[in-house]
């Protein structure tokens, strides 16, 4: 015999299982997720988790009953059915329940045994959220989504409804040909709420009301308008209010009634709303231990309704199988005193109809039999006896009572257990798989597994290589911009911008040596001497050759630290596109360069701290170190070079260092003095060539007086490209030539007439000291020097070449096959902090894993300590 301890210390065990088994399903769930989708771990824990999430189903329907510590039954069907009658005549009180020809029963009933003499009822009512979901479908019928309107349900807003459905449908809501028997239905309900809105309203919310009484007809009076939808004894009216009303719990006597037993009157589920579908499936689902189905034979066979209602018992408690809590009764079984034409009875076809559904506890009555007796004359009263095994006239009732009392008795405790037991018993196999499955998921959730994730999502944002398909991360986006960079780097623009510069210097370098070559500065240069009255002009002009010597190794040492300082420059740009403007998904590799001014610093001082071994940042160091080697050996080259000739005062000096600067010229393919030829500097622009020009004013090649008349010079043969024009030693200062024509005579206060074609114009000392020829020599060479370094600057060969070197040299020390691989390992191992959000997750992932896992173990029970995972 079942006892509601006994159910509840039941319902207990189950929810400890429930509770358990939530925590295990819920672990499954994070431990799939580690796991694609595809792979055996996530398959295997997804049949764990379906099994788990079946057994805390059942476990849980059936624990929701048993913590009641009561048995309810069920008392269900369609309507007009005669549920209500049936009910009264198990309860001997043909009044207790209304039941009417027509729809009758709107709220739901239950009957508590009471004590003798105790004849009382409590009537519960909905809130307002509850009785809007309720008489939704009424809404819904005629306009959808206009339930929110309900409080305002008057004529005129029906009238507007069904306007609304006349416009969507294109026929009347009431016209009986075209409206289906919902619509219909829905209005007419929808009329009679209207009537009724205020007294419903007005109950909405209100608190529990208990009514008692003397008698159970009485109490069956007072209950009425609570139950009922009309007052059938007074004009067919609608009871005021009656829709607000959820339940009415009555308590009487009922004869046999075991304690802890209750009946429950559930509207029928083919009621025009879904109110009382919503009633029943709620009833079946959270609260009736045993259900009997009512069916009147009139019509045996079992309707889509009746068949959906038996599916929607079997689903409301998995944990035990339909039969074994289901009873059906057959009403009205005396109505039909002979069989049909194919010779069958319909009590019989509708019992056979339940077998076939899995259902043996089916008992046929006549509710005339039980308040009038059995008439033995009747075909059917001979049936039952039969049906029954019974020697006496029976009329289906006691015999569902007696089966209902011995359920009440053996059954109800007897399931309960095996229930439980069962429930036990499938958890302890759950539980054995998954331990099983957690060996293969910690192996699975080992650190190697992790890091093998972390390499994987590493690809996919440095560099994932799709078939058919640009590769996509972050070396890409190097790739391109740096490409980019070089493209612009090397282009005919940033050549001439480049050598726009030199100009510059150089031009800054021409005139700062030209000032210096003044007959006054030859003058104290011969008075800072010994013997500054026996010093010669070729002794002047080692002095000046000299002082121009150091002066051009100066500025050509700065041009190259010009050039250098812009290969620098344009590095650094390079490294901006590199380590700022190439980004993916979020992240740059700025990041992992210390503070400073500028990339290059910044890289160099990531490469002295020793942060990242085996790194490009070396290949970046020895590349640029290579560069202002490059620039500064260029530098001094050059100047020893290109100085040497300004010190070759001797002949055979002169020649040598003449076949030195055709090397020179010949190694970056042009001509000098072609050069100078084409260039509009002094007297060269007029005359055949500055070589001539040159040669005539230093008295070699052409005569003196030639040049002096203006008459032209004899064409001089063209020198070869790289040729160094001809001219010997310093001389001894010749005589002193005659002015030149358009100078002012002596003591002449007319300026003189300038020449601006001459290369100098004669200069003398206030002591009559004639330095012309010597500053002009000087003067050749200066400019030459300055031709030379201005097509050093701007040959492709030349300093710009240099330049391109350096930038390129360090572009592949970056992107080579040694460097990519070199900037992988370097990245790879400061990838987390390249991509914070990426590799935190990985790494938050694994702490979760191993919590998990633990908490498994935890769950499981062991004694030894859980292990950590990848242990």
């Amino acid at each position: 015999m079942w006892s509601p301890e006994g159910r509840k210390e039941n319902a207990r065990e189950l929810r400890r299982i429930a509770d358990k088994v939530l925590r295990y399903r819920q672990l499954c769930d994070r431990f799939a997720s580690y796991f694609q989708p595809e792979s055996d771990n996530a398959r295997q824990l997804r049949q764990i988790r379906g099994k788990l999430e079946d057994l805390r189903g059942r476990a849980l329907d059936r624990e929701k009953r048993l913590a009641k510590g009561v048995v309810k039954i069920g008392v269900v069907g369609l309507e007009k059915q005669g549920k209500s009658a049936f009910l009264s005549a198990w309860l001997k009180s043909e009044k207790l329940l209304p039941s009417e020809a027509e729809r009758c029963t709107w709220s739901t009933t239950v009957i508590e045994p009471g004590e003798a003499g105790q004849f009382a009822a409590t009537v519960t009512y909905y809130n307002e959220a509850d009785f809007k979901a309720r008489i939704q479908s009424y809404f819904d019928a005629l306009e959808p989504g206009s339930v929110e309107r309900w409080q305002g349900l008057n004529q005129a807003e029906i009238l507007r409804l069904k306007a609304s459905f006349k416009t969507r449908e294109g026929y009347d809501v009431d016209d009986p040909d075209r409206a289906g028997r919902r619509e219909q239905t829905a209005l007419a309900e929808l009329v009679e709420i209207s009537a009724g809105l205020s007294e419903i309203k007005a109950r909405l919310g209100r608190a529990p009301e208990k009514i008692t009484a003397s008698s159970l007809d009485a109490l069956a009076e007072q209950i009425r308008p609570y139950i009922a939808l009309k007052d059938t004894k007074n004009g067919n009216r609608p009871y005021p209010g009656v829709r607000a009303v959820k339940i009415v719990t009555v308590t009487i006597p009922v004869e046999g009634a075991m304690p802890g037993v209750e009946l429950m009157d559930l509207p029928g589920i083919d009621a025009p709303s879904d109110k009382a579908r919503r009633d029943t499936e709620e009833a079946l689902a959270n609260e009736v231990d045993v259900t009997i189905f009512v069916k009147d034979i009139t019509r045996p066979s079992l309707v889509r309704n009746e068949v959906e209602l038996l599916r929607m018992a079997q689903t409301a408690d998995r944990s035990i199988s339909l039969k074994d809590r289901i009873f059906v009764v057959l009403t009205k079984v005396d109505l039909f005193d002979h069989a049909d034409e194919n010779g069958n009875w319909h009590w019989s076809l509708a019992a056979r109809n339940f077998r076939e559904q899995g259902v043996d506890r089916i008992f046929p009555y006549s509710k005339v039999w039980v308040h009038q007796g059995v008439d033995t004359q009747h075909p059917v009263a001979r049936q039952l006896m039969d049906f029954f095994s019974a020697t006496t006239p029976v009329n289906g009732l006691d015999k569902l009572k007696d089966a209902v009392e011995r359920y009440l008795s053996t059954d109800v405790e007897a399931l309960d257990r095996k229930v439980t037991q069962a429930i036990n018993a499938e958890f302890g196999e759950v539980e054995a798989l998954l331990r099983g499955v957690l060996v293969t998921v910690k192996d699975g959730l080992s650190d190697r597994e992790f890091d093998r994730r972390a390499e994987q999502v590493f690809d996919l944002h440095y560099e994932h290589i799709q078939s058919g398909e640009d590769p996509t991360g972050l070396l890409p986006e190097i790739r391109k911009r740096m490409s980019g960079f070089m493209d612009f780097e090397m282009s005919d623009t940033q050549r001439s911008a480049r050598a726009a510069r030199a100009d510059v210097r150089i031009d800054q370098i021409r005139s700062d040596l030209l000032a210096r070559l003044t007959p006054e500065e030859a003058e104290a240069k011969r008075r800072q001497m010994p013997s500054p009255g026996l010093m010669n002009e070729t002794a002047v002009e080692i002095e000046m050759r000299k002082q121009m010597r150091e002066r051009v190794a100066s500025r050509i040492a700065g041009l190259g630290e010009d050039f250098r300082n812009t290969a620098r420059e344009s590095v650094e740009r390079m490294l901006h596109e590199m380590f700022i403007e190439a980004t993916y998904e979020g992240g740059r590799m700025e990041v992992l360069l210390a503070s400073g001014k500028t990339l290059i610093e910044r890289i160099d001082a990531l490469g002295r701290s020793g942060h990242v071994s085996e790194s490009v940042v070396r290949y970046q160091n020895q590349e640029m170190a290579k560069a202002d080697v490059a620039f500064e050996v260029l530098s001094r080259y050059f100047a020893r070079q290109i100085v040497d000739i300004l010190d070759a005062t001797d002949p055979y000096d002169r020649e040598i260092r003449e076949r030195e600067m055709r090397g020179l010229e010949q190694f970056f393919g042009m001509g000098i003095a072609d050069k100078a030829q084409g260039s509009a500097t002094g007297a060269a622009a007029a005359a055949s060539g500055v070589i001539g020009s040159v040669k005539a004013k230093l008295g070699f090649g052409e005569p003196d007086g030639n040049a002096a008349a203006g008459a032209a010079p004899a064409p001089a043969p063209a020198p070869a490209i790289g040729g160094f024009p001809t001219v010997g030693a310093a001389m001894p200062v010749p005589r002193q030539q005659a002015p030149q024509a358009g100078a002012a005579p002596a003591g002449s206060t007319k300026p003189p007439q300038t020449n601006p074609g001459a290369a100098a114009a004669p200069a003398a000392t206030a002591n009559g000291r004639d330095w012309s020829k010597m500053l002009s020599r000087v003067r050749v060479d200066v400019e030459r020097i300055c031709d030379f370094l201005e097509a050093l600057a701007k040959h492709p060969r030349g300093l710009q070449k240099y330049h391109e070197e350096a930038v390129r040299t360090v572009h592949d020390s970056w992107l080579d096959r040694e460097g990519e691989q070199s900037l992988r390992r370097w990245v790879r191992s400061e990838c987390a902090r390249i991509w914070p959000h990426k590799f935190a997750a990985i790494e938050a992932e694994k702490e979760r894993a191993r919590a998990d896992i633990e908490a498994l173990e935890e769950l499981f029970g062991g004694n030894a300590p859980p292990q950590k995972a990848g242990a």
